[in-house]
């Protein structure tokens, strides 16, 4: 009688050992990975318009702001000469708030930049107009002046380990006394016009100060975002005893920074000389709640939490927009005051809420 061996057919032709194989199914495997990705997605999209809402927020805000002053003051705000005016009336702002970036990123605050500019701005007024040095010449020792006010303020915050907002708020007076005493108490006029000339060709109908500071600001940008050191301070910023335990040199960090401080603000004193042909020493101080406004109401602009030199330059130009929109409308003098305090005290808290709320919401 015929036998059937192992592996042979059965009458329904499947084979005998096959029967093992039978549990295996590819298909629910293949499958199981995409169980969870549906719910996350709407998840994913949601944290992605949270994050635009926390970055770029302001600039919607700021969209708004012209639309409604065009409407309120359509014969005056909403033209090429408002626009135009108004932009070459920032240049000098716009370098004194970016002068505030580098220390401020290190987590540093100095408040002596309008002191630093305006003894920048003596010391190349009073060479080239009253002692008849060079204007380039001059230009070089106002801004040498703004080096060694850095290096000083370094020296004492980041070697001696004072505060530096003390250090700094004692410096800035100091700074504005001695550049009174240089200027005799007087208004320095006559700089030679070579320095206007360069700073005051229009570009657009806009003056080349104002381009020079963009210019500045772009590549402080690419200092911090492409960066070995950019990045480095970033790092030191947001936590300056891990940043040293990796290993970065954060002591010669911060000193860079103070001194990038000082000499930017020395900048825009030659700017303000060079625009005006010009100086009164103890004019200046008026612009330092003007650029702390526009660098900590940066903060919460492109990068949340970190000050950036692309978010103090928008937020310049948002609240020189709402400056000149409350005048047009006619407002009085007095709420340029009000505007820039209340602008301080709503960029602290928006850039803490902003720092707080942005990890959760997806922010890489």
């Amino acid at each position: 009688m015929p036998t059937k061996e192992r592996g042979t057919s059965m009458d329904n032709g499947t084979p005998l050992g096959a029967s093992t194989t039978l549990p295996v199914r590819p298909e629910p495997a293949a499958q199981a990975p995409s169980a969870p990705d549906t719910p996350r997605a709407p998840r994913r999209r949601s944290a992605g318009w949270r994050s635009l809402g926390y970055r770029y927020g302001i600039v919607a805000v700021w969209a708004v702001e012209i639309a409604v002053f065009a409407a309120l003051a359509p014969d005056t705000f909403p033209t090429a000469a408002n626009v135009t005016s108004l932009l070459s009336s920032q240049a000098v702002l716009l370098m004194l708030a970016l002068a505030l970036v580098p220390t401020l990123v290190t987590g540093e605050i100095d408040l002596s930049i309008a002191g630093t500019m305006t003894v920048a701005a003596t010391v190349t007024a009073q060479l080239n107009a009253v002692e008849g040095l060079n204007v380039w010449l001059a230009v070089l020792a106002g801004l040498g002046a703004a080096v060694a006010v850095g290096l000083v303020n370094a020296f004492l915050a980041v070697r001696i380990g004072v505060e530096s907002i003390i250090v700094t708020l004692g410096m800035g007076t100091l700074l504005v006394g001695l550049s009174v005493w240089l200027s005799d108490s007087l208004t320095i006029s006559g700089v030679s016009p070579d320095l206007g000339n360069l700073l005051n060709t229009q570009l657009l109908r806009v003056n080349t100060a104002f381009f020079l500071a963009i210019g500045v600001g772009v590549a402080m940008w690419f200092v911090y975002r492409h960066t070995v050191f950019g990045r480095g301070a970033v790092f030191v910023g947001k936590n300056a005893e891990v940043a040293r335990l990796s290993g970065l040199p954060v002591s010669r960090i911060k000193v860079l920074s103070f001194v990038g401080t000082a000499f930017l603000a020395g900048a825009a004193g030659i700017l303000v000389v060079g625009i005006a042909g010009g100086l009164q020493p103890t004019s200046l101080q008026t612009l330092l709640l003007p650029a702390f406004a526009a660098a900590f109401l940066g903060s919460a602009i492109v990068e949340p939490g970190t000050s950036n030199p692309i978010g103090t330059m928008v937020a310049v130009l948002f609240l020189a927009t709402g400056i000149s929109g409350l005048v047009l409308v006619g407002m009085d003098p007095w709420i340029r005051d009000v505007f820039y305090g209340a602008a301080v005290v709503v960029a602290v808290t928006v850039s803490r809420i902003a720092a707080m709320a942005a990890p959760s919401a997806g922010r890489p």
